[in-house]
């Protein structure tokens, strides 16, 4: 005699559900899990788990001493639901890695094929598993359990065969040991088609008990399990998408179609996993290519950076102020003060040329400081509120540089690009170096005189006789300030091998008329259309906006503000210096000196 399903194992319901399993009200969800308890998968329950917990019930997992490592197969480890809308959650152990389920296959014997034995230890594990299932359930005295198509995702278990395993194994169990609590059992797929023929199948499905047993099964729970069998009958298996044509000689029976249909979707995974292990090769390769190619980059980089060192070193400090490539400013403060024989026409570019370099090297500690954090409150307040002032003279700029380089010495820390900026201000005993010295006395002489000479060569002559020793000793002690270029990044053109990018920049070196354009590779990710002083030995990038700008002078020589012509003509705009904290405040008022103490 053959009666349904779930007339069978009534007064319990086993049902097929269409849904995400982690949003159905339930008491307990059942989770398929490694033996690690590590919720990964990319298309996995376990996986949607630790998205909506944010990785709360895998720290709980992670407990050794509650959930002692490795799981055996077939175990349970029961965890609260956190956010789910559940009671618990039932991590299933169904497998291991690679080496635990090998070992595990191995204790089967080795008549059949190493992957048949695997799909059989997997298979055994659900078997054993739905047995501790459901004994959960009942010491927790639970209704309502949700379980997906254990095997089935991750685990790539033919859907067939995992319906066909589940389904019997549950049957069989609660007809042989029927629940007191438990009440309801939904099997929960996200696929439509599986859903179809998953109701389909529990709403056809008989079970063969004898016509003797029937007052047995109704009074006792179940039928003598000795002449229990599990038939597939099934309008699903009969049609068009499972249904094979009959030939001559026979009709295809349901349970032969299921099989063919499952060992056909074996072969094909058989053929992706050859195609997915081809892919890994080539992936393998291309990547040991990449590393290659990166080595070779890095060795190409290496040797530059050697031959900048080796230059740097063979070059004296009164050669390095002759160089071409000269950071943009520099090399046009040198340029107008060779460009002029005549004494007063000389004295009024020597003017402007220490209000170019005396800018620009202050310009240097000022973005240091930036660049480090802006790490001292109380200096922040000082120079935030010299430089809402109206007007920043030269002797201001001296001030606030020296100042910063104070609280560099006394935080004991370098500058990100240029690693010794402290020691070229200021000496180890806190005094000001004679660079700094020198700098001040250009600054006094430049102030000497506010009003064009005129035609008095003599008192230009007289000017400029103080003035070159003291260039001359400045543009010594600068040497190791002259090591940089400027560079201003348009875009970023490219990423590249190695995490590196290329970036479309302009170089704005020695005297040229017009920025030369370019490629740079770097490692880190800067903003275009900012300005950057770059250390060629070692790629280190410094941002200088807002301070590498120049004043315009009326008074000195509209010069000055040439230096910065060749970069506005490339569509860099800055604002003249003294305006700088105005272009760099936020809507709030905070100054470019500022940090989150």
């Amino acid at each position: 005699m053959k009666i349904p399903l779930n007339e069978a194992i009534s007064p319990l319901v086993l049902k097929a559900v269409e849904d995400d399993i982690t949003v159905i009200d339930t008491d307990a969800m059942v989770n398929s899990a490694n033996t690690a308890m590590v919720l990964g998968g990319s298309r996995s329950v376990a996986s949607r788990i630790n998205e909506l917990t944010e990785g709360r019930v895998e720290s709980i997992l992670a407990d050794d001493e509650v959930y002692p490592k490795p799981v055996p197969l077939g175990e349970v480890c029961v965890t609260e639901a956190d956010i789910l809308p559940c009671s618990f959650v039932f991590h299933l152990s169904t497998h291991g890695n690679l080496q635990e389920m090998v070992n595990a296959a191995n204790k089967l014997g080795e008549k059949e094929e190493l992957q048949d034995r695997m799909q059989r230890v997997l298979l055994n594990s659900i078997k054993l598993g739905v047995s501790n299932l459901l004994r959960e359930c009942e010491e927790r005295h639970l209704n309502r359990m949700t379980m997906p198509l254990i095997g089935a995702g991750t685990l790539n278990l033919p859907k067939l065969l995992a319906i066909e395993v589940l389904i019997g194994t549950l049957t069989t169990q609660l007809l042989e040991k029927p629940p007191q609590f438990l009440k309801e059992i939904s099997i929960v797929t996200p696929e439509s088609t599986i859903f179809d023929f998953l109701k389909d199948y529990l709403d056809t499905i008989e079970i063969d008990v004898h016509p003797e047993e029937e007052s047995d099964l109704i009074m006792n729970g179940g039928p003598n399990l000795e002449n229990f069998s599990l038939p597939v009958e099934s309008s699903v298996l009969e049609s068009k998408d499972f249904k094979e044509e009959p030939t001559e000689m026979e009709s295809a029976s349901p349970q032969s179609v299921a099989y063919e249909a499952i060992e056909e979707i074996s072969s094909l995974k058989k053929k992706l996993a050859e195609i997915n292990r081809k892919n890994r090769n080539l992936e393998k390769q291309n990547k040991e290519f990449s590393e290659e190619t990166k080595k070779l980059l890095d060795h190409n980089r290496e040797l530059e950076q050697e031959i900048l060192l080796l230059n740097r070193n063979v070059m004296s400090p009164k050669e390095a102020w002759l160089r071409s490539d000269l950071p943009l400013p520099l090399a046009y403060a040198q340029d107008i003060l060779n460009s002029e024989e005549d004494p007063n026409r000389s004295y009024l570019n020597s003017i402007t040329a220490i209000g170019i370099v005396h800018k620009y090297f202050f310009s240097l500690v000022c973005a240091e400081y930036k660049a480090a954090g802006c790490f001292n409150r109380e200096i922040n307040e000082l120079l935030n509120e010299r430089f809402r002032q109206n007007s920043i003279t030269d002797g201001s700029w001296h001030w606030v540089g020296l100042n910063i380089a104070r609280a560099f010495q006394d935080e004991n820390k370098n500058g990100n690009v240029i690693e010794n900026i402290v020691n070229i201000w200021l000496q180890e005993d806190g005094k000001w170096s004679r660079f700094s010295d020198v700098l001040k006395k250009l600054i006094n002489l430049r102030n000497e005189i506010h009003d064009p000479v005129g035609a008095d060569n003599s008192r230009a002559l007289d000017w400029l006789a103080k003035f070159s020793p003291l260039w001359e000793e400045m543009c010594t002690l600068s040497a190791s300030l002259l090591n940089y270029e400027l560079v201003y990044i348009d875009s970023i053109q490219n990423f590249l091998p190695g995490e590196r990018i290329r970036y479309a920049v302009k170089h704005l070196r020695g005297g040229y008329s017009v920025p030369q354009s370019g490629t740079l590779d770097l490692v880190e990710q800067y903003n275009p259309e900012e300005l950057f002083l770059r250390d060629p030995a070692n790629d280190r990038m410094l941002a200088l906006s807002p301070f590498v700008v120049y004043e315009y002078s009326q008074v000195t020589n509209s010069r000055e503000a040439y230096c910065i012509d060749h970069i506005q003509h490339s569509r860099v705009h800055f604002r003249a210096f003294r305006y700088a904290h105005f272009h760099y405040e936020d809507h709030e008022g905070v100054g470019p000196f500022f940090n989150d103490q």
